[in-house]
């Protein structure tokens, strides 16, 4: 078989795998592991190097794109909207990183990537990386710089120094209720099409058997500083007659903002800074929060809950990253940055998991994952 051949055969056995795996998470990004595997051999240093290079122009012409609202469209892009020529050069870039699709001479139209940006949660979270996410990244090598490379624990980070203000993220953001929305959306967005938490690991048998249901107001999930209230829906929808109360906990902003919720679910205004308000429950459940935090700030988060929680009953689950000690995939290592850039937090390890949840005593149960490039869910007990 000439090279040729062998090319085109293996173009169309990737076809067919990838609707292969459209249903397995977890063969999925085995795939994509693989295909990025193939991309860095066949890439040689310049390649790469050039690609880094251009990236930010990218991210400008997405934008540019979404402020005239051409990837929303879903018929052909044509001389319509204005200068052909200027259009043409704004559309060229995304077809060829294949956001939309090009039909011919001068058209292009709508492809799953661009229609994806008509779902109002990526639709934000891409407007918030873009306005401040990029802007931390931007100032993070100048700010590292004057305080020598070392990792921000105190008050004043990356985003203080590139946003110049004194305020912590959150209180900042709480000033801005269109950025605000927007962060909040990007949450929601980042939970589109992801595995749930109760979908690796195995719920009714280490949470449902055991629960002390013995009154109607027994706690047996609390979601802290849940958001948007999408897990602890899902959780319900998913087990609609389990009993036990189910409590959304976040801050007041938060909680007022909730327009629909299950009405078997209690909302409650907790910070979590303060003392838990929940005694005993069966399981507190923390969803990408401590990646946004430094050890020091965990600790206190965490310990409010850990001196809640019941021995030898009350569990705590911490769904986020576990990067593995070598070989990070992309995206988890690229997460990691942004929030030392953005939270002067970070994406942990095994180990570093260990050593801050050991420190507020806390013991690891286990480590439940799909594979090497997907979030984690760490199970947690108090230590007896």
């Amino acid at each position: 078989m000439s090279l040729q051949a062998r090319i085109e055969a293996l173009e169309k056995e990737l076809q067919i795998l990838s609707k292969d795996v459209a249903e397995d998470e977890q063969a999925r990004q085995k795939l994509l592991g693989v295909n990025q595997q193939a991309t860095a051999m066949l890439e040689t240093p310049p390649d790469i190097i050039w690609k880094l290079l251009f990236q930010v122009i990218l991210l400008s012409d997405t934008e540019e794109n979404m402020e005239r609202k051409l990837i929303l469209r879903y018929d052909p892009v044509m001389l319509d909207l204005g200068d052909s020529f200027s259009l043409v050069r704004i559309l060229r870039p995304l077809a060829a990183t294949h956001v939309v699709i090009e039909t011919g001479y001068e058209a292009y139209v709508a492809g799953p990537v661009s229609k994806a940006f008509t779902i109002s949660a990526l639709l934000g979270g891409f407007k918030f990386m873009h306005d401040e996410g990029a802007l931390c990244c931007t100032k993070m090598p100048e700010f590292l710089a004057q305080t020598g490379y070392k990792n921000p624990e105190g008050p004043m980070g990356v985003f203080q120094y590139a946003e110049n203000t004194e305020l912590p993220f959150f209180p900042w953001l709480m000033q801005y209720p269109a950025k605000l929305t927007g962060f909040l959306t990007m949450l929601e967005g980042w939970r589109l099409g992801r595995t749930q938490w109760f979908e690796i690991f195995p719920t009714e048998e280490l949470l449902f058997e055991g629960f002390e249901a013995e009154t109607e107001n027994s706690a047996l999930h609390v979601d802290v500083a849940g958001g948007n209230r999408y897990d602890i829906q899902t959780f319900k929808s998913r087990f609609p007659n389990q009993p036990g109360r189910l409590v959304l906990q976040d801050l007041p902003s938060v909680i007022n903002d909730i327009k629909e919720l299950h009405p078997d679910i209690v909302r409650q205004k907790y910070d979590f800074f303060t003392e838990q308000p929940i005694k005993g429950a069966r399981t507190y459940y923390f969803r990408s929060i401590c990646h946004e935090w430094s050890d020091e700030k965990c600790r206190e988060i965490l310990g409010n809950t850990v001196a809640a929680m019941e021995p030898g009953y009350s569990k705590i689950l911490i769904n986020d990253w576990v990067l593995p000690d070598s070989g990070s995939p992309l995206l988890p290592a690229l997460l990691d940055i942004q929030m030392l850039a953005v939270f002067s937090g970070m994406e942990r390890t095994q180990p570093q998991w260990k050593k801050l949840l050991g420190s507020v005593g806390l013991e690891i149960v286990k480590f439940h994952t799909l594979g090497k490039g997907t979030e984690g869910l760490i199970e947690a007990v108090r230590k007896l």
